[in-house]
């Protein structure tokens, strides 16, 4: 392992914690164990069923919604959008990097009627209630 030298290096500090982490459990971290998970918001009216996703200061075009089988799988990446450059973080709350969300779709929607669309840093991805009908795996395209 590369050392800087510098006391407090946050470079060196990532680096040690996910050696550490990866010689702990014997195995290198995955991209799913990296990933952060987007706050979501679940729920149905009447005549839908809703997913929404908070996704602020993303690229639609960095984002990927699946149906895969009963789930909808989201993922992609956030990418930094500070200046370049040596940073001191006083707080640093904003999660950025890959990211993969699974929601299980429940039954009695029609997996075929799925739209999604990205408008003030949500994605929303809704569902038409009614009769299932059979479905192949697809990717959804956001309407922007």
């Amino acid at each position: 392992m590369a050392r800087s030298g510098r006391r407090g290096d946050p470079d060196e500090f990532f680096e040690i914690l996910v050696t550490s982490y990866s010689q702990s459990t014997g195995t290198a971290s995955s991209e799913q164990e990296l990933c952060w998970r987007p706050a979501t918001d679940v729920y149905e009216t009447e005549t839908e069923f809703v997913v929404q996703m908070d996704l602020a200061g993303m690229d639609p075009a960095q984002i990927q919604v699946d149906l895969d089988g009963s789930s909808l799988v989201v993922r992609g990446v956030r990418t930094e959008t500070a200046a370049p450059g040596h940073k001191h973080f006083h707080t640093m709350e904003i999660n950025m990097g890959p990211f993969v969300r699974r929601v299980p779709v429940i039954e009695g929607v029609d997996p075929n009627s799925a739209e999604a669309r990205y408008r003030g840093g949500f994605l929303v991805v809704t569902f038409a209630k009614g009769e299932p009908r059979p479905h192949r795996r697809r990717q959804i395209v956001i309407d922007r």
